[in-house]
């Protein structure tokens, strides 16, 4: 079983082998933790794939957030 902790735009997330092919990712935006997993061969796909889902989450979370006034 394969574990890695790494960070992307300040956020830290974790991914972890559970079987071949298979990997497990959580990571933490505004104290809501989300978890999943994704297939994928390689390591920096699946890298790649949860550094994409905390970049749609961050935009999200600026687009729910309101806006100040001029």
């Amino acid at each position: 079983m394969k574990k890695l902790i790494d960070r992307h735009r300040d956020i830290q997330y974790t991914l972890t082998n559970i079987e071949p092919d298979l990997w497990s990712w959580s990571f933490e935006i505004n104290g809501k933790i989300k978890r999943g997993t994704t297939r994928a061969r390689l390591d920096l796909l699946a890298q790649r794939r949860v550094c994409t889902l905390i970049d749609r989450e961050l935009k999200g979370a600026e687009r729910d957030k309101p806006k100040k006034p001029d």
